[in-house]
């Protein structure tokens, strides 16, 4: 597929209004240094300094990301999310890719996904699941996925990609930055597997690669609602429940290699349930 302009991809990642753009994205949107400890701040001037070289190695295939930072946060049920900061360079030209492609997937993207699109929001997911539930699908299967972030499989998902971008230039800078490995403190660890969270393009590329399973859920005429890797579909009985379960619990772990956390996974009655912090009631019949 080619962008709109009928261009090459990268003349448009590496035009000047592109790399601005990006440029005063990253700087709203703050964020910690990297491994290098280049502040937000900082990165405008350096690129104003050094863009002929940085325009030059994307266009080569010679630009090559810096591995990203471990950090741990703590979330509410007391344990700790494990993100990756990249270097802010890095997460520049992040989004100059993220700019230029997300016209070209998002679009192709199920009516279904609600997480992090453009024109999406969670209420807009709440609201459908009512609609679900006033139509009569009130039993739930509830699938939980385990270090979903962590496990996408590059290969399947970069075989997704090339659905989308034909340019091999810009899929390679995309594998790149898959591969470019964490710093644990001092130490190097590959990164063979998953899109970590805490860089511009892993929300995408954790939707590009779910599409597969909101592809599946719709050739199978499900009512389905997914917020990123927080999916839930609606059936009428507990028994088609236990069978959607079973079935598409085999396709994640088969298809996409992913894997259903048991223990999390549930089938719930949907008045039961809370999904994205919220629970439905019915109000005077509604």
């Amino acid at each position: 597929m080619m962008n709109q302009s009928g261009f090459p991809l990268m003349n448009e990642l590496v035009s000047s209004m592109n790399i601005d753009r990006a440029i005063e994205k990253v700087k709203k949107n703050k964020g910690a240094p990297g491994i290098d400890d280049m502040t937000v701040s900082e990165i405008k001037s350096h690129l104003n300094k050094y863009r002929r070289p940085f325009v030059q190695k994307l266009r080569e295939g010679t630009y090559r990301p810096q591995p990203t930072k471990r950090v741990e946060i703590p979330k509410g049920n007391g344990k700790k999310r494990k993100l990756s900061i990249p270097v802010v360079r890095d997460r520049v030209v992040q989004q100059m890719i993220l700019q230029v492609i997300t016209p070209l997937i998002d679009p192709t993207f199920s009516e279904n996904s609600y997480g992090f699109r453009l024109g999406k929001s969670c209420q807009q997911a709440i609201a459908k699941a009512g609609q679900y539930y006033e139509e009569g699908y009130d039993v739930v299967v509830d699938c939980d996925l385990k270090s979903y972030f962590d496990t996408i499989n590059h290969q399947k998902l970069m075989h997704r990609m090339q659905w989308y971008i034909e340019e091999k230039a810009v899929l390679q800078l995309i594998w790149n930055f898959l591969n470019a490995g964490v710093m644990e403190g001092e130490i190097l660890r590959p990164t063979s597997k998953g899109a970590s969270q805490g860089s511009p393009l892993s929300p995408l590329l954790a939707n590009v690669y779910l599409d597969q399973l909101d592809k599946e859920l719709e050739r199978r005429n499900h009512r389905f609602i997914r917020y990123a890797d927080d999916f839930i579909i609606f059936v009428q009985s507990e028994r088609a429940a236990q069978r959607v379960q079973e079935s598409i619990t085999q396709f994640l772990e088969k298809k996409l290699r992913l894997t259903v956390n048991q223990e999390k996974s549930q089938i719930i009655k949907a008045h039961q349930l809370e999904y994205l912090s919220y629970r439905m009631r019915k109000d005077k019949g509604k």
